[in-house]
C-alpha cells in the first residue's frame, strides 16, 4: 500500500484507459478512419452527443497502437480544475520518462502565477520534446466536463507547440473552446462526429448477431436510433426483456435532438432498473455516488454484502459500465446512466443520499474528491474537519491555490463561523505574500477560536495576523499583540511561531540586537516539538543573515531543516539551501556557495516557484552573482526579482518591501561597477519611499547617498553617511555594515586619512579574527575597493594578520569579477571560531577541478559533470544513484539540472556533448 504522502490527488482510474468490453462489434471503417486520423493530424477530435462510442471507439483503437508509442489517458470529471488536470496528465506521462525541468507536482502550483500557465504549456512542450519515444497520444475523454477556463488555455498552448512525435486525441460532447477553425485551415485537426460515429447497417446486424434479440429488425432499430450506439444497447435491452413492440420501420427517432435522446435513454434505464434483481438495483442506486467502483468502495459506501458478486454482475449484463484497466474490477458508470441513477436516488430515497455521500468520503485519498462529497451532502463539519487535519500538510507541498479552491466551494455564512477554515484561507494567503488577506483571515480565525475556548489555536492565528500586520503598515498594532501573547503561558507548539514573529519584528524595527535572542528561543522551543509542520512555519529565515549572533543560530536551523526535509523537495529544506548559501558567503566561499544556491534553486523550480521562496533567492542570485563577476545573472535576478514586485505583487507587499528589492539591485550595480546602472535605480528607490517601510529603508538610502557622492568623486560628502552605517553595526540582511565599513576606509584612505582607516578597519578585522563577524560580508564592498585597500601601505597601523586578510578579500574578489565560474568546492573549507587569520585560509577563487574546454559543460557543478560521466558511459539512474550513494530522486534532480544548463532535449544529446572533443 502506498504511503499517504506518495499518493496521488485523484483516483488512479482516471488516468488508466477503459478496457474494451467483449462483444463489441468490429468497426473496420471508422477503425481505419480513426487509425489515420491519429496518425496524420496534431489534433483528433471525437465529437457527439453522449452514448456514441466515442470512449468505445478511443479504448479499442489504442490496443492496435504500435508497441512503441507512448500513451497517457485521462479521463476528465466535472471537479477537474487546473491543478487536478495538471496532476491527471504528469502521472499519466510518468511512465515514459519525459526529462521534466520543473517537478510535475509543481506544476499546478507554478501556474498560478501571473503568466504561470504559458510557463507551465513551455515546462509541458518541453518535457515532451525530450522523451525518448518514437511516438506519442494522449488522449483525454469526457472533455466537455471540464469546467476550467484555464486547462483549455493550456491546451491550445501546448496543441500550439506540440512537437512532432505526440499527437492529441479528445472526446468530447460539444466543440471544446479552442482554434479549432486555425487548425482546421491548417490540416492539424482531424474530425470524426455524429455522422462518422453512428452504427451502419451491417454494424448493426453484427450487433444483433451477438445480442438476446438476434431476430430484431436491423432497419427498424437503426431508423429508430440514427446509429446511436447507447440507444441501440438501450432497446436491445428493452426487447430481451419483452416489454414492447420494437420500433417499426419508417418510424421512430431519425434525427432526434439531445432532449429526445435523452428522454430515450430515462426510458429505456427506467426498464432495465426496474426488472433488475432488488439486490443489484439498490446497489447501483447506492452506489452511483461514485465515479469509479470497485467492491471494496462499493461495500463501504453501500453497506452491502456481496459487492463483488454484484459488481461482476454488473459487468456481465453490460449496464452501461465500462471496464477499467486496473488490478482489480474497476467499473465507470456511463454518465447518462450514472445521472439517472443519481436522479432516481434523490427523488424517490433523498434521505439516502447525504449518508451515501459521507460514506464515499470515507477514505478517499484525493482530497478535493472527499470535500466535495461531503459539501453536496451538507456536512460542513465533517468537511470542515477533514480540511483541518489535511490542509497544512497541502500548503507544506505547494498546494494552497487548490487548497482555496475547495474553500470556495463553502457557503460564505459557513467560512466566516468556523475558524480552522479562516486558518486555512490565512495559510494559503501567505506564500503568495497576499498580506492584506491573511491578516483578515487569521484575525477572523482567532476571534472564532477564542470564542469556542480553544486558546492554543487562537494564539497561533494571531501571530500569524501579528507578522501580516509587519508587512501592511500596521507596525505598531504588530508589536503590540506580540507582547500580549509573550506575557501569556504559551504552549509549545505555537511558541516557536510566536518567537518568529517576534524576531521579525524587531528586525522590521531595526532593532537588531533583539533578533538573535528571539531566534534563540524559537529554536529551544522547536528542539521540544520537533514536528516538520512547526519547522516549516519558520523556514523564511536567510535574510537575517549577517545580523549579530544570527550566524550559529542559522547553522543549527539548517543542520535539523536538512535532516527534517530529508531528500525530497520542500520549502523548509530550500530555506535551509538558502542559509547555507549565505553561510558559505560568510566564510567568502563562493564556490560553496554557488552551489548550495543551485541546489536551493532546483528546490524552488520544483516547488513551483512561490513568491515566499523566491524573493530571497533572487535576492542571493543578485548579490552573489555580482560578486562572482556573472553580470548577466545578476541582472536577470534582480529584473525578475523587481517585475514581480511591481508588476505581480500585491500592494501591501509593494510598499513595504520594493525598496529592499531595488536596494539590492543598487548594490549589485555597484560591485559590478555599473555607474549608468546605479544612477539609473537611484531615483526610483528614493522615491519610493512610504509610511509601511521597514526602518532598514532608511539605510539604504544612506548607503545610496554615500555611493552617489563617490560616483561623482566627493568623498568628503560620502565619508559621513558611511561611517553612521559602519557605526551602527549590521541590522539589516547582507553585511551592509561590512560593506559600508570597507567603503569607508577605502574613502578615508583615498582622503589620505590612513589613520582614521586604520582605526576603521581594526575592530572589524578584530571582530572577523574572534569569529564575531564573517569576512565574506567585505566582498559587497566590490573588487576596486578591496584591491585598492588591499594595495595601502599600512606601515603598523594595521598588523599583518589583518593586512593578509584584506590581501585574500581582494584576491576573492578578483577572481570574482573575473568570472570564476560556478565549479564548486567540497565545502570543507569552513573555518573555525578563529576565523581565517588565525590558522584558515579563504578558498581559493576557483574550484579545484580544471574547468572542461566546452563552455556549456563548464556550467555544470563537480557533481553534474560526474554524473554526466556516467551517463555518457551507459549508466542508468539507479547505477548513478548506486555509484555515489545518493537517492534516485535526487540523480533526477541532477539530470534534469544538466539537461537544462546544456540546453539540449535527451540524455543521449548530453551524453553526446560529454563525449565530443574539444575543438581545435
Amino acid at each position: 500500500m502506498l504511503a499517504p504522502d506518495t499518493l496521488p490527488a485523484f483516483a488512479l482510474a482516471k488516468i488508466q484507459p477503459p478496457r474494451p468490453r467483449s462483444g463489441l462489434v468490429a468497426r473496420p471503417d471508422l477503425e481505419r478512419t480513426l487509425d489515420h486520423a491519429l496518425r496524420q493530424h496534431r489534433l483528433t477530435l471525437l465529437v457527439a452527443p453522449a452514448g456514441y462510442g466515442k470512449t468505445a471507439a478511443l479504448t479499442r483503437q489504442i490496443r492496435g497502437l504500435p508497441a512503441d508509442c507512448a500513451l497517457a489517458w485521462i479521463s476528465a470529471d466535472e471537479d477537474d480544475h487546473l491543478q487536478r488536470f495538471l496532476a491527471c496528465l504528469s502521472t499519466a506521462l510518468a511512465p515514459h520518462r519525459l526529462p521534466w525541468r520543473v517537478a510535475p507536482e509543481a506544476l499546478a502550483t507554478l501556474a498560478q502565477a501571473e503568466g504561470g500557465l504559458r510557463g507551465v504549456a513551455y515546462e509541458l512542450v518541453n518535457a515532451l520534446a525530450g522523451a525518448p519515444v518514437a511516438r506519442g497520444l494522449i488522449v483525454i475523454d469526457d472533455v466537455h466536463r471540464i469546467a476550467d477556463p484555464q486547462v483549455f488555455e493550456l491546451l491550445q498552448t501546448v496543441l500550439d507547440r506540440l512537437p512532432e512525435p505526440w499527437a492529441v486525441a479528445m472526446a468530447s460532447r460539444v466543440d471544446p473552446p479552442l482554434s479549432l477553425a486555425r487548425w482546421r485551415a491548417n490540416g492539424d485537426l482531424a474530425e470524426l462526429r455524429q455522422y462518422e460515429l453512428r452504427f451502419r447497417r451491417d454494424e448493426v446486424d453484427a450487433l444483433l448477431a451477438g445480442s438476446a434479440t438476434p431476430d430484431a429488425d436491423a432497419q427498424a432499430l437503426l431508423s429508430a436510433t440514427d446509429g446511436w450506439a447507447a440507444g441501440l444497447r438501450l432497446t436491445l435491452s428493452a426487447l430481451a426483456t419483452q416489454r414492447g413492440p420494437a420500433p417499426a420501420a419508417g418510424t421512430g427517432a431519425r434525427g432526434l435532438g439531445a432532449p429526445a435522446q435523452r428522454h430515450l435513454f430515462d426510458y429505456l434505464a427506467s426498464e432495465v432498473l426496474d426488472d433488475m434483481p432488488e439486490a443489484l438495483r439498490w446497489f447501483l442506486l447506492r452506489c452511483s455516488v461514485l465515479p469509479e467502483l470497485t467492491a471494496a468502495r462499493c461495500a463501504h459506501v453501500a453497506r452491502l454484502p456481496h459487492t463483488a458478486r454484484l459488481l461482476e454482475e454488473v459487468e456481465r449484463r453490460g449496464l452501461f459500465v465500462t471496464t477499467l484497466d486496473a488490478d482489480e474490477l474497476t467499473l465507470r458508470l456511463h454518465d447518462l446512466f450514472r445521472d439517472f441513477l443519481e436522479s432516481r436516488l434523490q427523488r424517490d430515497f433523498p434521505e439516502e443520499l447525504p449518508w451515501l455521500l459521507k460514506r464515499a468520503a470515507d477514505h478517499e485519498g484525493d482530497l478535493s474528491r472527499a470535500v466535495g462529497y461531503l459539501l453536496r451532502a451538507g456536512a460542513w463539519e465533517p468537511a470542515t474537519q477533514l480540511l483541518a487535519e489535511r490542509g497544512p500538510a497541502l500548503i507544506m507541498q505547494g498546494g494552497g491555490p487548490a487548497l482555496e479552491q475547495m474553500l470556495a466551494h463553502f457557503p460564505e455564512d459557513e467560512l466566516a463561523q468556523r475558524p480552522d477554515l479562516q486558518l486555512l484561507r490565512g495559510l494559503a494567503a501567505f506564500p503568495r505574500f497576499d498580506f492584506d488577506a491573511m491578516v483578515q483571515a487569521m484575525a477572523q480565525a482567532a476571534a472564532g477560536f477564542a470564542r469556542d475556548g480553544r486558546e492554543v489555536e487562537a494564539t497561533l492565528a494571531q501571530a500569524y495576523a501579528c507578522l501580516g500586520r509587519q508587512n501592511t503598515g500596521q507596525m505598531a498594532e504588530a508589536v503590540a499583540g506580540l507582547d500580549a501573547l509573550r506575557a501569556r503561558p504559551l504552549d509549545e507548539a505555537v511558541r516557536p511561531f510566536v518567537c518568529f514573529a517576534c524576531a521579525w519584528a524587531a528586525y522590521a524595527q531595526g532593532r537588531a540586537g533583539d533578533v538573535a535572542g528571539h531566534v534563540a528561543e524559537m529554536l529551544d522551543a522547536l528542539a521540544r516539538t520537533p514536528q516538520p509542520q512547526a519547522w516549516d512555519r519558520c523556514f523564511f529565515l536567510s535574510i537575517l543573515t549577517g545580523i549579530p549572533g544570527m550566524q550559529p543560530l542559522l547553522e543549527r536551523f539548517a543542520q535539523q531543516a536538512m535532516r527534517l526535509g530529508g531528500d525530497r523537495p520542500t520549502q523548509l529544506r530550500a530555506g535551509a539551501l538558502h542559509i547555507r548559501t549565505w553561510q558559505a558567503f560568510g566564510r567568502a566561499d563562493l564556490d560553496a556557495a554557488a552551489e548550495a544556491l543551485a541546489r536551493a534553486d532546483e528546490d524552488c523550480r520544483w516547488l513551483g516557484q512561490p513568491r515566499s521562496l523566491m524573493t530571497e533567492n533572487w535576492m542571493a542570485h543578485t548579490l552573489i552573482g555580482a560578486v562572482r563577476g556573472d553580470r548577466a545573472r545578476a541582472y536577470a535576478a534582480a529584473e525578475e526579482n523587481r517585475r514581480d514586485m511591481t508588476e505581480h505583487a500585491l500592494p501591501a507587499n509593494r510598499l513595504t518591501h520594493l525598496y529592499e528589492n531595488l536596494f539590492t539591485a543598487v548594490r549589485a550595480a555597484w560591485i559590478l561597477g555599473d555607474a549608468d546602472r546605479l544612477r539609473a535605480l537611484a531615483p526610483e528607490l528614493m522615491g519610493c519611499a512610504n509610511g509601511h517601510e521597514w526602518q532598514a529603508a532608511a539605510d539604504d538610502r544612506q548607503m545610496l547617498r554615500a555611493m552617489l557622492a563617490l560616483l561623482d568623486g566627493d568623498l568628503a560628502a560620502a565619508r559621513m553617511p558611511l561611517q553612521a552605517l559602519a557605526a551602527q553595526g549590521e541590522r539589516s540582511c547582507f553585511h551592509p555594515a561590512a560593506q559600508a565599513t570597507m567603503m569607508l576606509a577605502d574613502t578615508e584612505a583615498r582622503l589620505g586619512l590612513a589613520d582614521a582607516a586604520a582605526a576603521t578597519l581594526r575592530p572589524w578585522l578584530d571582530a572577523v579574527r574572534q569569529g564575531e563577524r564573517a569576512p565574506g560580508g567585505a566582498l559587497l564592498a566590490g573588487p576596486a575597493v578591496l584591491q585598492r585597500l588591499a594595495a595601502v601601505a599600512w606601515g603598523g597601523r594595521l598588523d599583518e594578520a589583518g593586512q593578509a586578510l584584506l590581501r585574500q578579500l581582494a584576491t576573492v574578489a578578483a577572481a570574482g569579477a573575473a568570472g570564476a565560474g560556478p565549479s564548486a568546492t567540497d565545502g570543507a573549507a569552513a573555518h573555525g571560531p578563529a576565523g581565517p587569520a588565525a590558522g584558515g585560509a579563504l578558498p581559493a577563487a576557483s574550484g579545484a577541478a580544471a574547468a572542461p574546454a566546452d563552455p556549456a559543460l563548464a556550467r555544470l557543478t563537480e557533481r553534474e559533470r560526474a554524473v554526466l560521466a556516467r551517463m555518457a558511459a551507459g549508466d542508468s539512474n539507479k547505477l548513478i544513484a548506486r555509484a555515489f550513494d545518493l537517492s534516485p530522486h535526487t540523480v533526477k534532480r541532477h539530470v534534469a539540472n544538466i539537461l537544462d544548463k546544456l540546453g539540449v532535449a535527451s540524455r543521449g544529446q548530453a551524453a553526446a556533448r560529454w563525449r565530443q572533443p574539444p575543438a581545435d
